[in-house]
């Protein structure tokens, strides 16, 4: 494996290389409506409320121990509620609601904090450190830059992926920020890839692990070992048969989607999209539109089609399901030519993970032990995800993908949709039996609630 490159902030950007990358980000060039706005707040389920709807997309799941959990829920509306359980899910509380992000909402939870950042160009950090009793709420401000996503490792050090304009004709560029005092204060790290790659989203592991989601000229991944200070390249091996290229007269080369996720410990996983131009109009080859979700252009021999993946790079559930659908677009299970890799020693050694099936949400105990749960089947690995045992029947609801949170050997809870009902699935035995939990209806915000 060749050595990693170190790559120093700051970098010149290449604009023209970049071209590309303008397109990638849209992601609100998929048909998402614009959103309306309301003002947070701190109710009870069982309280006197207005008209209620059933219908919403579950947009984070955490559970702290069995009984005590948070769910972050969207609404039609694109308001964003927050729920809290103290009882397994058998009663809910809900205790803010507040203005979706255009992009989505990222959010961290322990016993006692919530961490709430609203994404997009008018971003909105909320928080709690009583378990939700009362809230704080504040704008993030970035010099006018869109927050492409964030991540908090505890109640105070957090990360911020900004994108912001460079000009009217130029590709806009993305920039990391940190925080450790609970976002009071940002700090500048720079852009965290070399020029021609976009960045994403990033992720933490502690105060000083840290990996990339992106799309890169080449087949490697990025992470750091500071902070975020600085970011290496990290190379990834291809399939047996090599990764796809560009043709000759292609005018543009290939790319590779990249997602690395921290299992747990030194474990790592990366799921690899090779996204190589069409030859002519044939159907193996892609055009990257948009992530998240995973939004691709491609040939069906008559004509270009998008269509909407999941990967299991996907780290939380997202509104793909109804939004995106009403927006014409084609959901499919697997992005095409998908690879799935697992490190064990924090991305020094590779090795494919031979996943039992194209859809479903993966889990992790601990940088070995890994659960697979697709549509009313699970399966498990012992090896960090590179062989499975035998898959069993467990006759659950497809999981959301992103959702699947693993307590300990015997408790596990992933979210699911029935209809255009949100559910919980809970196991309490290790994955054998599953217990499937209605959420609650949530009220629509009233006129007197709604607006900014």
């Amino acid at each position: 494996m060749e050595a990693d490159e170190d790559l120093r902030m700051p970098l010149k950007r290449g604009r023209i290389e970049r071209a590309f990358a303008l397109m990638a980000i849209s992601v609100v060039a998929i048909g998402i409506a614009t959103f309306n706005y309301v003002q947070p707040r701190v109710s009870s389920v069982s309280t006197p409320r207005p008209p209620a709807d059933a219908g919403y997309q579950l947009a984070a799941i955490h559970f702290v121990d069995p009984s005590t959990g948070w769910v972050v829920a969207e609404l039609p509306s694109h308001a964003f509620v927050v729920l809290h359980t103290k009882d397994s899910g058998r009663s809910w509380m809900q205790q803010l609601m507040g203005s979706g992000g255009d992009i989505g909402e990222y959010a961290y939870f322990d016993r006692s904090h919530v961490v709430l950042v609203t994404l997009g160009p008018h971003a909105v950090i909320f928080q709690t450190g009583n378990a939700g009793e009362a809230w704080s709420r504040s704008e993030i401000r970035m010099d006018g830059g869109k927050v492409l996503s964030a991540d908090f490792i505890d109640a105070s050090t957090g990360w911020l992926l900004v994108q912001s304009a460079a000009g009217p004709i130029e590709a806009p560029f993305e920039t990391l920020y940190g925080t450790f005092d609970g976002g009071t204060t940002w700090r500048s790290l720079g852009d965290p890839v070399v020029a021609g790659d976009w960045a994403y989203r990033a992720v933490f592991a502690d105060s000083d692990r840290g990996w990339l989601f992106s799309l890169s000229s080449g087949p490697y991944a990025y992470r750091t070992a500071d902070g975020g200070e600085s970011w290496q390249r990290v190379p990834l091996p291809g399939p047996g048969a090599g990764w796809p290229v560009a043709p000759p007269w292609s005018l543009s080369p290939e790319r590779f989607f990249v997602g690395a996720n921290i299992t747990a410990g030194a474990g790592v996983m990366a799921t690899v999209v090779p996204i190589a131009p069409p030859h002519g109009r044939s159907a193996d080859g892609l055009t990257l539109l948009a992530y998240p979700p995973f939004t691709v252009r491609a040939f069906d021999g008559g004509g270009a089609v998008t269509y909407v993946y999941t990967t299991f790079g996907d780290t939380r559930p997202y509104r793909y399901t109804s939004i995106l659908s009403e927006a014409g677009q084609m959901i499919a299970p697997l992005a095409s030519g998908q690879v799935e890799l697992s490190s064990l020693d924090g991305g020094s050694n590779w090795r494919n993970a031979d996943v039992p099936s194209a859809y479903g949400a993966l889990g992790f105990t601990d940088a070995l032990d890994w659960w697979w749960i697709g549509g009313g089947a699970w399966a498990t690995s012992s090896d960090g995800g590179i062989t499975w045992g035998r898959t069993r029947l467990i006759g659950v609801l497809p999981p959301l993908p992103g959702s699947l949170q693993i307590l300990d050997p015997d408790h596990a809870w992933f979210g699911a949709m029935a209809g255009n009902r949100s559910m919980l699935e809970m196991t309490s035995d290790g994955g054998y039996e599953w217990t499937a939990i209605s959420l609650p209806p949530i009220a629509k915000p009233t006129p007197a609630s709604a607006g900014d």
